[in-house]
């Protein structure tokens, strides 16, 4: 006698299901968490680095590159002014899109499996809390913390002009920076950083040190574009400790990456205001 309920192997109902799903993939590691049960490890994370810091120096000489071939002068890259600040932005861009394409290269062909489900973008769990409040208090915190933060900053202001403000040259490139600090930059670093660092570290020495070393870790890169300012750092670095313990908490990227939207938006909103809409740049 036939039926129409014939079971289906597992392996086709992982391949034929949508990539962003609410839940988590699953190996062959049943004492780890299912939010950390990841197919790669250590090796991988380093080769990742390896990865990240040539394609930096490859990415950013092309660019150089490409701006030289289209008339800009290299002594104008030199300097401090709208020409370099286009080209870190335009850099900073397509490495991004380089390191996101790595990791989707290497889970969907080494590990054949889903993207997004496999590195932690799953809808948050809220309980009996309907998941839009959810999701527009993780953003609120995100604000909170970053007025926080900010006035913290303020306590010890660094000692003359940050790196970053380099990028601060007139309207375009300023307004350029600071769609890419609220749009990309929260999707790429919550997926580098919550998505393929935390896990790796978590499943094998515990997630209470995972998440110490991927806060630590967030703010410490981002140190070059504070010239070694020392408090903006530590700050930083503690909030990377929230960005990732709240990641761990909730057992989805998406709350991290909430977090980190509030967050950045907030000084997006902060430095439109304090330049009247970008009529008056710092220093310009």
């Amino acid at each position: 006698m036939s039926s129409d309920l014939t079971p289906v192997p597992s392996r086709q109902l992982v391949d034929d299901s949508p990539e962003f799903s609410n839940e988590p993939p699953h190996f062959s590691h049943p004492r780890i968490p299912e939010d950390i049960r990841v197919p790669w490890g250590i090796g991988d994370l380093v080769f990742f680095i390896v990865f990240a810091v040539v394609a930096t120096f490859v990415i950013g000489l092309l660019v150089v590159g490409a701006f030289v071939a289209f008339g800009v002068k290299i002594t104008a890259l030199e300097q401090a002014g709208r020409d370099q600040a286009l080209v870190s932005i335009v850099a900073q861009v397509i490495i991004d899109f380089a390191l996101l394409g790595y990791l989707a290269l290497q889970i969907r062909l080494k590990f054949r499996e889903p993207f997004w489900q496999t590195i932690g973008w799953r809808k948050l769990d809220s309980g009996i809390i309907p998941r839009s409040f959810a999701y527009a208090g993780l953003v609120f915190a995100g604000v909170v913390i970053s007025f926080l933060v900010d006035a913290a900053s303020n306590l010890h202001p660094p000692k003359g002009n940050l790196p970053i403000d380099a990028i601060y040259q007139d309207r375009l490139s300023a307004f350029l920076f600071l769609l890419m600090a609220v749009l990309l930059a929260p999707l790429v670093e919550e997926t580098i950083f919550r998505g393929y660092i935390y896990p790796a570290i978590a499943k094998s020495w515990g997630v209470v040190v995972s998440v110490l070393i991927t806060g630590a870790l967030f703010g410490l890169l981002h140190g070059f574009q504070l010239g070694g300012a020392l408090w903006q750092i530590a700050l930083l670095v503690i909030v990377g400790i929230i960005f990732t313990w709240i990641r761990a908490t909730a057992r989805t990227v998406m709350a991290s990456y909430c977090m980190h939207v509030g967050y950045n938006s907030f000084l997006f909103v902060g430095f439109l205001v304090s330049t009247h809409f970008l009529r008056t740049i710092p220093g310009h």
